[in-house]
C-alpha cells in the first residue's frame, strides 16, 4: 500500500551517504525538493566532504546555495555543524540519534532521516505533511500547537512502520503527501489509503468533510 508510491526520484534519496543525505536534509528546510535537485550535483562537487565544506568561506557557501533563499543563514548553519563535526567527531558524521541532535540546526527530524535514510535504522519521520496524513487518515488531533513536535504523534506514526521497512514507508509518506493528500485540494479517489482513510471516505460519501 505504502511502497507502491514511493516513485519521487531525487538525488538525495540515490546514495546512503550520510553527509550528502544530512546536508541535503538542511537545505530542503523552508523551500522544494525542486530547488534543492537543481543545485544538488554543483554543491557537492564544490563541497564535496565536510572537511571540505568545514574548511570554505562562508561567502562560497552562500554563493552556492543562494537560489534556495535565505542563503546566509543556511550558509552560518552548514559551516558551523560542519566544523564541529570536524572538531569533535574527527570529521566522521554520528552514527547515534543523541549526537546527532547535539549539533547545531540538528533537530529530531533531521537526526531521524539520518538514522533512517542512511543508517537503515527504524526511525519514523514527522514533519507538517505527515502531520496532516495522519489527522487526515486516522482522525487522529495533537493537542500541540505544533503537532509535529508532540512525541504522542511521533510514537503513533513509529507504531506504524513495518519492521525493517521504514525508508520505503517514510518516503512513500511523504510522497503521498505531496503528490495527492495535498493540504489543498487532495485527490482523495486515487489515494492508496483511501480505503482506511477518515477523511477520504466522508469525502466519497459525499458527508461533511471532517476538518483538518
Amino acid at each position: 500500500m505504502w511502497q507502491a508510491h514511493n516513485d519521487a526520484d531525487f538525488p538525495w534519496r540515490r546514495t546512503k551517504d550520510p553527509y550528502k543525505i544530512l546536508v541535503s536534509e538542511l537545505l530542503l528546510r523552508k523551500t522544494t525538493r525542486k530547488q534543492v535537485s537543481q543545485i544538488y550535483d554543483t554543491f557537492f562537487s564544490k563541497f564535496p566532504t565536510i572537511e571540505v565544506l568545514a574548511s570554505s568561506d562562508e561567502k562560497v557557501i552562500k554563493k552556492a546555495i543562494k537560489t534556495l533563499g535565505i542563503e546566509h543563514k543556511r550558509a552560518s548553519a552548514l559551516r558551523k555543524m560542519a566544523q564541529i563535526i570536524m572538531d569533535s567527531y574527527g570529521g566522521k558524521i554520528p552514527t547515534k540519534s543523541e549526537q546527532l541532535t547535539s549539533l547545531p540546526y540538528v533537530g529530531r527530524y533531521t537526526s531521524n532521516a539520518l538514522m533512517c535514510l542512511a543508517y537503515g535504522q527504524d526511525y519514523p519521520l514527522l514533519d507538517t505533511n505527515v502531520v496532516r496524513i495522519i489527522t487526515r487518515v486516522f482522525s487522529l488531533r495533537s493537542s500541540r500547537n505544533r503537532p509535529r513536535d508532540d512525541p504522542q504523534m511521533w510514537d503513533f506514526v513509529s507504531s506504524l512502520i513495518p519492521s525493517k521497512k521504514a525508508r520505503d514507508f517514510n518516503l512513500a509518506v511523504l510522497d503521498i503527501a505531496s503528490s495527492i493528500c495535498r493540504a489543498n485540494n487532495p485527490d482523495c479517489p486515487v489515494c492508496p489509503l483511501l480505503g482506511i482513510c477518515d477523511y477520504g471516505i466522508a469525502g466519497i460519501r459525499g458527508l461533511r468533510r471532517i476538518r483538518n
